[in-house]
């Protein structure tokens, strides 16, 4: 599936080139439209931002545009209408206060030095990570040239061409904002002080888990007590449904396993007597790297026998992380454990064989010269290597493990000579590898395998009998309570606070039929206590089969204001037993000796020097913010009374505190933090602009 995305990638960039007339058209539209349909009514309306139309054939052309059949559904679609939303904004805000970009800009962030990061997404060369200059030199000229006559793919680039303007704007925008940003005096000094007190203390952690949960009961009405206490953080802006549903996980037989086990056992006979381990192993859906990997990085049963494994032998089958595998020792040596080296590089073009001659000749060439003395290796790759990255650095690969390189250039250097040239043909083309340094930790040998594998995946007939258990089970009843949980049967799990226009329905995401069960839980038909009159399937989509079927219910509905107590079990429940627990834990810490403390809860004593006060991570404790705030109100040489936190109770005693020494003005601190609020610009301004925006999303309607 790589490969054929690959292929569609750079079949792109060919079309678009074959396909960018229409120059009028386009730079017609340079600066683009703003306005997002509103052309033909509510009929098509997805959405409004501030009043402007969002219209679905826009949104339609602008997802086929960008990104056809790529990424899952969910991501797609959120990706079109966040981009929407932005734009929107966006240019509503620019027209209002002269922003714009124009021509020649435009045409410098497409094709100049100085790409615009979509430009650069969108044309990078996915083998050497480079952006492909040559491409875009051939776009330009038919652009300028006038020479094609395709709309379908004018309109492509046209949309790429909005994404580049859209976000030129984002970035005057942000920029305008952010030097506006300074830091008072005031914050300085206080965050100056708190990154400079000090502290030095021991404290004793009396973890949650010390407590079991099951010994503690939150009522409902402790649960709407602390809702209505935090009604920011429980207040749904919205209309929202809560959801139980019944999961039947399809997992492979006993009688599944035991058919693949047979079958890979027949398969580690052929495999043992093969000729070819590389084809014999990619045809049998397995792998075969051709290097040499260390004894620590060997996984499951096999890194018990490798050492005493026989070049030539298979081990297997055995099962590692839910696969049968099979594995073949192909060879073993001692090798170094990493190595630095240099090369220079002449680039092929897919294995065209004129070129490949030619950079054969040049290295060739280029390796009698260095070896003649004339010329130094350094200075040779930095005026002849066509790889940018190690060019300006003559060369210079740095240091790197076994593995990290592509194979060819791999066995080079770790079976070379420190000190030896070599000449290598990639996939990227012809390499001179200079080896400078060979490092070796251990004189354990490293391992080259080969791999046979069959994912441990249940057949039809075990998918086939649990989804009719599942039909059978919503047959019989019509409420969630009625679906009997047994030994065999289905888990019951809740998703909360469910919006309409929502993907996931809690644990169960990335699937359209998530957003199914979202579709009918919003149906007008649909009341609390109804089950869904379909079983949802979902996707393996690695080994395409079925995963899991799930019966969803409809809990409750959620009016917008302040969540019920259903939809805020499942976050508050939590908070709440930690709160009970802290109780239980402090009503059985005696006296003020930590030893004793943390003997009687199997604890130990911590020894912490030199904690800055603006540090909320406690050692081997976790985030404890309001903990350590509590710890440096302590007089030095007292023990506290139990402390709750995040994770547990604490007590603490501290031995000494140092005062910070605040320079007035704080100038580096100023600097610091006005340089970190002003990075933050970037992604915190268009959420506000967001939140502040008056936007009507009705998706739901389409899809």
């Amino acid at each position: 599936m790589a490969l054929i995305g690959k292929i569609r990638n750079n079949m792109w960039l060919v079309i678009v080139l074959l396909a960018l007339a229409l120059s009028g058209f386009i730079i017609m539209d340079m600066l683009g439209s703003r306005k997002f349909g509103g052309r033909m009514g509510n009929q098509t309306t997805l959405g409004k931002v501030d009043g402007e139309n969002i219209d679905i054939t826009d949104f339609q052309r602008v997802e086929n545009a960008l990104y056809g059949n790529s990424l899952d559904d969910a991501t797609r679609k959120n990706s079109v209408w966040n981009y929407f939303v932005e734009k929107t904004i966006i240019d509503k805000i620019s027209d209002e206060n002269g922003i714009s970009v124009g021509k020649e800009e435009l045409s410098e962030l497409e094709f100049g030095e100085n790409l615009s990061p979509i430009t650069q997404g969108y044309f990078r060369n996915q083998q050497t990570g480079q952006v492909d200059r040559a491409e875009l030199a051939k776009i330009k000229t038919a652009i300028d040239e006038d020479k094609v006559t395709n709309p379908e793919f004018a309109h492509r680039f046209n949309e790429l061409r909005q994404q580049v303007i859209k976000l030129q704007k984002q970035t005057k925008l942000n920029n305008l904002v952010s030097k506006s940003l300074y830091t008072p005096n005031w914050m300085a000094e206080t965050l100056e002080k708190m990154n400079q007190e000090t502290a030095n203390f021991e404290f004793v952690k009396i973890g949650y888990d010390n407590i079991v949960s099951s010994d503690i009961t939150v009522s409902d009405d402790a649960i709407a007590a602390y809702v209505k206490e935090h009604p920011k953080q429980y207040t749904n802006k919205e209309e929202v449904r809560n959801l139980v549903y019944a999961e039947y996980n399809v997992v492979a037989s006993a009688q599944d396993s035991a058919k693949y086990f047979a079958d890979m056992t027949a398969l580690a006979s052929e495999f043992k007597n093969s000729t070819n381990d590389s084809l014999f192993a990619t045809t049998n859906n397995g792998l075969y790297t051709g290097t040499f990997s260390n004894k620590k990085d060997i996984t499951g049963e096999l890194k018990d026998v490798i050492s005493s494994t026989a070049v030539g032998s298979v081990v297997g089958p055995y099962i590692d992380n839910g696969v049968y595998l099979v594995a073949k020792l192909v060879d073993k040596k001692v090798l170094p454990d990493s190595a630095k080296a240099s090369h220079i590089l002449r680039r092929v073009e897919n294995n065209d064989p004129i070129q490949l001659a030619a950079a054969n000749q040049y290295i060739d060439s280029l390796k009698n010269i260095i070896k003649s003395g004339s010329i130094s290796f350094s200075d040779a790759a930095t005026t002849n290597s066509q790889d940018p990255g190690s060019a300006s650095k003559g060369g210079d690969l740095g240091t790197f493990g076994q593995g990290m390189m592509v194979p060819e250039f791999n066995d080079a250097v770790f079976q070379g000579k420190a000190g030896e040239m070599y000449v290598v043909t990639t996939q990227f083309g012809v390499h001179l590898i200079k080896v400078d340094k060979l490092i070796t930790i251990s004189t354990e040998p490293k391992y080259k395998l080969a791999y046979i594998a069959q994912p441990i995946i249940p057949s039809e007939e075990t998918q086939d009998a649990i989804l009719n258990k599942a039909m059978a089970a919503l047959e019989t009843s019509n409420t969630i309570e009625g679906i009997t949980p047994n030994l065999n049967g289905p888990t019951f799990k809740e998703a909360s606070g469910i919006k309409i226009n929502d993907y996931n329905v809690g644990e169960l995401t990335g699937d359209g039929q998530s957003r199914e069960i979202v579709k009918w839980a919003y149906e007008s038909s649909s009341k609390p206590g109804d089950v869904s009159p379909s079983v949802y399937t979902f996707k393996d989509k690695n080994n395409y089969v079925d995963s899991k079927y799930v019966i969803a219910g409809l809990k409750s509905i959620d009016k917008a204001g302040l969540a019920s107590v259903e939809s805020a079990k499942a976050k508050v429940e939590p908070i709440l037993i930690n709160k009970l627990k802290a109780e239980k834990i402090k009503e059985r810490i005696m006296g003020t000796d930590l030893s004793e403390i943390a003997s009687s809860f199997d604890s130990k004593v911590d020894t912490v020097a030199s904690h800055i006060f603006g540090r909320n991570m406690l050692p081997d404790a976790g985030n404890e913010p309001l903990v350590i705030a509590d710890i440096f109100k302590m007089s030095p040489g007292t023990v506290s009374k139990p402390m709750v936190g995040e994770n547990g109770v604490y007590v603490v005693h501290l031995n000494s505190l140092t005062p910070a020494a605040i320079s007035e003005g704080a100038f580096m601190q100023k600097t610091m933090i006005t340089q970190g609020i002003r990075q933050q610009v970037n992604f915190r301004l268009i959420d506000s602009l967001k939140k502040a925006a008056k936007i009507n999303d009705t998706r739901y309607k389409f899809y």
